[in-house]
């Protein structure tokens, strides 16, 4: 049963994730869950190198190339599950890959750390700000069209330290990934949806299994959360539905408490000239049909015309 205690005479399961330091730390969160849900399987975690393949692949963690790199070598038996980011999962797998759980979701909003321990509304005009990503981007340039938007490589550790050697005025980044690495003592703000919607699944991680792999799969469905699962599967609805990906400027946050379900999402041009927002509300066990219900609000509010202009459709 979904969130109940497993015994089981399997003795191997082989765990992986990506290869950079916060996937690793997500692969350990997950594995130390599993043995307490399961404490008859025998965890193995596998290592896995920056490239998985002989030809020249995508090194970069979390990008669309490396994850699709990371599912084949789940599909070709290399591990058992894999362990991924919820936010860059595709909402449509690979043909024989399923979703054996979603990991109780943890702080799914963004965050800012800046200099000085400046809010967003008291930088300085034009600030320097790193987000790395179209969707945090957009959002922040339609709350305040002054700032200057800049990408940075590295980790987390990096930007910080470019912050405070105020080589940048701040970052945007996942609160979840900020408590992973336990950095939340350089939190200045957390924003709320009225600034910046996040990404699909933020905030939760994913286990994906073989389809076929029936033993796996009960063993991975002991950690799977249930609420968190249903908020998830209504936000990868409303991507679907907009027919978009994760990496379009659209943001969507569901919530559930008790039986209710809230949705909200938004679709913004990448120069932040213009958003759309919405807000539907429905009942737990209606998720795909709540996620098509708040894309086709946005697409009728002016959503379809952005996403014309954009090149989206």
């Amino acid at each position: 049963m979904v969130g109940g205690r497993i015994v089981t005479t399997m003795t191997r399961c082989r765990l992986a994730s990506d290869a950079d330091y916060l996937s690793r730390l997500e692969l350990e969160s997950v594995s130390q869950e599993l043995q307490q849900c399961s404490p008859g399987l025998c965890i193995e975690q596998v290592g896995l190198e920056a490239n998985l393949s002989d030809t020249a692949g995508d090194t970069v963690p979390n990008s669309p190339g490396r994850v699709a790199q990371l599912m084949r070598g789940l599909l070709g038996a290399k591990y058992d599950a894999l362990v991924l980011n919820a936010a860059y999962l595709p909402s449509k797998l690979a043909s024989g890959l399923t979703i054996g759980a979603i990991s109780k979701r943890i702080t799914p909003y963004d965050v800012l750390i800046s200099t000085e321990d400046c809010l967003l509304d008291e930088l300085p005009d034009h600030s320097t700000i790193v987000a790395n990503d179209i969707r945090r981007e957009a959002q922040l340039l339609y709350y305040r069209s002054d700032f200057k938007m800049v990408r940075s490589q590295g980790s987390i550790d990096s930007v910080i330290q470019k912050i405070r050697n105020e080589q940048l005025d701040g970052a945007v980044l996942a609160a979840c990934d900020v408590e992973r690495l336990n950095k939340q003592d350089h939190v200045v703000e957390f924003l709320t949806c009225s600034i910046c919607v996040p990404a699909a699944g933020q905030g939760s991680l994913a286990v994906l299994v073989r389809s076929d792999e029936e033993q796996i799969k009960k063993c991975v469905r002991s950690i799977n959360h249930p609420a968190s699962y249903g908020e998830i599967i209504a936000e990868w609805a409303f991507l679907d539905h907009l027919g978009v990906t994760d990496k379009a400027p659209v943001g969507v946050l569901g919530r559930i408490e008790g039986k209710a379900l809230e949705l909200e999402g938004m679709i913004a041009l990448p120069d932040g000239h213009e958003r759309i927002h919405s807000v539907v509300k429905g009942s737990v066990g209606r998720e795909a049909e709540l996620g098509d219900k708040l894309a086709q609000e946005i697409l009728e509010a002016g959503g379809r015309e952005l996403m014309r202009e954009i090149n989206l459709h």
